[in-house]
């Protein structure tokens, strides 16, 4: 979650390069693109990187075989602060991807105000997206 900037986009980054089949959630469908492009990246170096170095024959007769790796990333438009749409957006990813083995589960809001100058819809939506969305998702 909160895969469309910041951390969230760091850590699908990361996972990119250790050759993770990725589900991105962002309330934002634009940036969640934007890092799902920057994964294709990867996945597209990593493939070419493979081809270059066509499996050759090791020291003990033995082939060094590239694993074959069908890398795929999915995007999804969610507002985790949302139980509904949190609970629809898991039953598309459970019909279209399938079950999910690790959450990151990274999506947060700051109200850049002092408590007292906090506006209470904003206190509320805080809550909902860095406390309540996380029981949700998972």
């Amino acid at each position: 979650t909160g895969a469309g900037s910041g951390l969230g986009r760091l850590f699908a980054l990361e996972f990119a390069r250790r050759r993770a089949l990725l589900v991105l959630w962002d309330i934002n469908t634009q940036s969640n693109e934007e890092t799902a492009g920057m994964v294709r990246h990867i996945y597209r170096e990593m493939a070419e990187q493979a081809a270059a170095a066509a499996p050759g024959v090791a020291g003990d007769g033995e082939k060094d075989v590239v694993p074959h790796c069908n890398l795929q990333v999915y995007t999804y438009t969610c507002d985790v602060g949302k139980r509904e749409n949190v609970y629809l957006t898991a039953e598309r990813v459970r019909k279209e991807v399938g079950e999910v083995s690790v959450l990151v589960n990274n999506a947060g809001v700051v109200s850049g105000h002092h408590l007292l100058e906090c506006p209470d819809e904003l206190i509320e939506r805080t809550m909902m997206v860095n406390c309540h969305a996380h029981f949700w998702v998972t």
